[in-house]
């Protein structure tokens, strides 16, 4: 996250336009000493903070977190909005939960009449929004619309976003069930799995982030001889993906990468697990289809772009190469598919740019992995009996 606090400087003529066209994000009630971000941004509350202004067009994520008598900072909760030339966005402190809200006033629109009357004299407690960071967040936002942000947020009507999603038992009725198989079965699958002894929890209705659910590399009801088809090249997993995003004004293509960008920065900014969980199955599932490539070529170019710009944000343990990572063994598997589908541009442009940011060093690239090369058992020779 970036915490530059070094003076901005900002060309008038930039800045006379942002004062025009851009938006205003006015908190209220916010206590002193608050962690508060917008994007890439970070800052500390002051007594004279009352919001943002001049903020672009577009997609971007505002956060807070409480701190405590000793400095210590609660998990970050925030909302995604897509702002409009001129908004006006008002948000409130909520003391309980400690977290910004929708305005609990009875007329929310003449508030914000009265705010944009006396915008003048609110410019000396509206920071400006920090344009030294456009470039950056723009590179990571840049396909997402608006309609892809009312898709995947939170369904509350805060779309709050957290750390960790809202989690309750599940009701005996809700309870997964068994297949039917005895006690004793029930017992032994009990010693496979320890998993099966933790409590059944749900997501709270509302609370999670509405992403499209990844269709499995090998399908549930996929036959034993096309087990290893799917394993090997996930063609039709890609192909069942793409079309959960029904084109319309925007293809397949781009809505699913839009979907891409907003899920990684939910965990870039928001820190949401969920939502790097997200990322990474779709990485994991992506990277592995040489046809999908060759069958794709336009999305498999945009997404190497993509990931170009979102890697080097990765969390440090993340970060190493090796084996052990499995962000990094995708990658590799992802940049061997390029190759063998006609992208080598793409995958040499977005391995020079990983050697270059994060020393991810991808040797013998083009030699046959010995982890999916076949393992030959010999069996015992049997001996016929006279």
């Amino acid at each position: 996250m970036n915490k530059d606090l070094s003076s901005m400087q900002m060309d008038p003529h930039l800045a006379y336009r942002l004062l025009a066209d851009g938006a205003v994000l006015v908190i209220a009630g916010v206590p002193v000493g608050t962690e508060f971000g917008i994007d890439l941004c970070a800052y500390t509350i002051g007594p004279e903070f009352r919001g943002v202004k001049m903020i672009p067009p577009g997609m971007h994520y505002v956060w807070c977190a409480s701190c405590g008598p000793y400095g210590d900072a609660a998990p970050r909760v925030g909302f995604v909005h897509y702002f409009h030339p001129n908004e006006i966005l008002v948000r409130e402190w909520d003391n309980e939960l400690e977290e910004l809200r929708t305005r609990q006033i009875d007329d929310p629109e003449e508030e914000r009449q009265r705010i944009r009357k006396n915008l003048a004299q609110l410019e000396r407690v509206l920071a400006p929004y920090d344009y030294r960071y456009v470039g950056p967040w723009k590179e990571l936002t840049g396909t997402v619309t608006e309609a892809c942000v009312n898709r995947c947020r939170p369904a509350h009507a805060s779309g709050t976003i957290r750390t960790n999603i809202e989690l309750q038992s599940c009701s005996d009725a809700d309870r997964p069930r068994g297949t039917g198989s005895s006690k004793r079965n029930t017992a032994a699958r009990l010693l496979m799995d320890e998993s099966e002894l933790l409590p059944q929890l749900k997501p709270v209705e509302g609370t999670a982030p509405r992403f499209t659910e990844v269709p499995q590399r090998v399908p549930v009801d996929a036959l034993p001889a096309d087990v290893s088809r799917h394993a090997m090249d996930c063609i039709a997993a890609v192909d069942t993906l793409l079309e959960k995003f029904p084109e319309d004004e925007l293809s397949s293509d781009d809505k699913l990468i839009g979907e891409l960008q907003l899920a990684y920065v939910f965990f870039l900014v928001g820190y949401s697990v969920e939502s790097l969980a997200h990322w990474r199955k779709l990485l994991a599932l992506l990277s592995h289809s040489e046809t999908a490539i060759v069958k794709h070529k336009l999305f498999y170019m945009k997404y190497t772009e993509v990931l170009a710009h979102q890697l080097p944000h990765l969390p440090e343990e993340l970060m190493c190469p090796g084996p052990q990572n499995t962000v990094f063994k995708d990658v590799r598997e992802l940049l061997v598919n390029l190759h063998a589908g006609g992208l080598r541009v793409s995958a040499e442009r977005l391995a020079k740019r990983l050697a270059k940011q994060l020393n991810w060093i991808f040797e013998n690239l083009l030699d046959e992995d010995p982890e999916e090369q076949p393992v030959i058992i010999e069996l015992p020779e049997i001996v016929e009996s006279s």
